[in-house]
């Protein structure tokens, strides 16, 4: 599996290095606008820059979640339908092997575009957030205060919050891969294979929600996150623009069972999607 972990990622690598640099570039450039605009006034900044904070949040947002489903399948489709595709399956691996290995492969490479585009969110808001809330705050200070409160003062429920995020990333690349394996295996036609794909994805997905939504309503357990907001000893003045209250927490109830639920499914689904592989998919 670590060589195909290796060959994905080495396959990816000239794509990976496009996406990270536009998002560098139409980020450093919005930067630049935020900056200028912090120094003069936003409201009488000139449109056309102002365009291009828009343009760089947009792209990075959007890139950043249509890779998060083609990253969590492992780039199956890829490997699917297109016209070298035969030599990944000829291989001596077994399915799960090569879908396991895209998988992990796959993690690593949008781990890469969403903690860039995490940090790059953080940037704007540590500009923009003191001249929006009027008040005389660093920006500096407010970018450490914010990765503080993240890394620091939530550190479990940020590990939980990931937890989750990746059991999301999990559980939605095996279903769209075990949709995508399935039509493949069966329909030989790309487009209506695609489209077959989509249907047995929404279907599986809709009735996998409502079990296991019926699941965590019998069973009432839930996984409480517990989000602190502290500024104890962080260096602010009172901020009654930003309504922050000092040690203030909120609990955060998540349906634990659909979770268990999916993932079981998921197992199941990963089976069937590498026994597929081996013994159905022809290309």
């Amino acid at each position: 599996m670590l060589e195909i972990i290796k060959y994905q990622l080495k396959g990816r690598r000239n794509a990976m290095a496009l996406i990270l640099a536009i998002f560098g570039i139409l980020n450093v450039v919005a930067f630049g606008v935020e900056i200028s605009g912090v120094v003069t006034d936003y409201e009488h900044m000139d449109s056309a820059l102002g365009f291009w904070i828009v343009v760089a949040i947009l792209t990075t947002s959007i890139v950043t979640t249509v890779m998060f489903f083609l990253c969590s399948t492992g780039h199956v489709n890829e490997l699917l339908y297109k016209d070298s595709s035969y030599l990944m399956l000829t291989v001596p691996r077994h399915g799960w092997e090569i879908l396991g290995g895209r998988f992990i492969a796959g993690l690593v490479e949008f781990l890469a575009y969403g903690l860039a585009a995490g940090f790059l969110a953080s940037i704007h808001f540590a500009i923009a957030a003191p001249f929006i809330t009027q008040e005389r705050i660093s920006s500096l200070r407010l970018f450490a205060f914010l990765y503080e409160q993240v890394f620091v003062v939530n550190f479990l429920s940020s590990a939980q919050i990931a937890l989750i995020g990746l059991c999301v990333f999990t559980i939605l690349g095996v279903f769209i891969t075990f949709a995508v394996v399935a039509s493949r295996s069966f329909v030989k036609n790309r487009g209506i294979g695609i489209a077959v794909a989509i249907a047995v994805f929404v279907a599986v997905t809709s009735q996998a929600s409502r079990w296991g939504t019926m699941l965590s309503e019998k069973l009432n357990w839930y996984w409480n996150i517990k989000i602190v907001t502290s500024l104890q000893d962080s260096g602010f003045p009172d901020l009654p623009n930003v309504h922050f209250t000092l040690g203030s927490a909120q609990t955060i109830p998540v349906p634990a069972a659909p979770f268990l639920f999916f993932l079981v499914l998921a197992a199941l689904l990963f089976a069937a999607s590498s026994w597929l592989m081996e013994r159905k998919v022809e290309l």
